[in-house]
């Protein structure tokens, strides 16, 4: 996996950083900020993911790991394997979520070309993940 991210979003969530932490650490609550997730199964180890539409990555196995400041998503099993890292900093107005993809080096896929599609949706996605913890 390429220590390079393909790109970076963030986002201030007016939550604590343990609101923020509990939230990305539960594989379970994607269910409620990424609308084309349909199905999380817990499985040894990791989550099974089912993704309904036009997606790179219709299924995917996704383990997750967190410290104090950051929680990260391995996704394997899927069309492209990648590593999501959060990164939380808590910021007077509550919590700034950054968030870097990374992938391997070596893909198969145009990854440069789809990069500003898939910033854009995975922006998206972490904005509806603020609004979530703030309520």
């Amino acid at each position: 996996m390429t220590n390079i991210a393909v790109f970076t979003n963030e986002v201030l969530a007016q939550a604590p950083v343990a609101t923020v932490q509990k939230v990305l650490a539960d594989p379970r609550a994607l269910l409620k900020w990424v609308p084309d997730i349909t199905t999380v199964t817990s499985g040894a180890n990791a989550f099974e993911i089912k993704r309904q539409g036009a997606a790179l990555n219709q299924h995917e196995r996704l383990a997750v790991t967190a410290t104090d400041d950051q929680v990260t998503y391995r996704s394997t099993q899927g069309r492209l394997a990648y590593r999501l890292v959060f990164t939380l900093t808590a910021q007077e107005a509550g919590t700034l979520i950054q968030e870097a993809l990374y992938v391997p080096d070596s893909t198969g896929l145009p990854v440069k070309l789809m990069a500003p599609i898939a910033k854009r949706a995975f922006q998206q996605n972490l904005t509806r993940l603020a609004q979530i913890v703030a309520s």
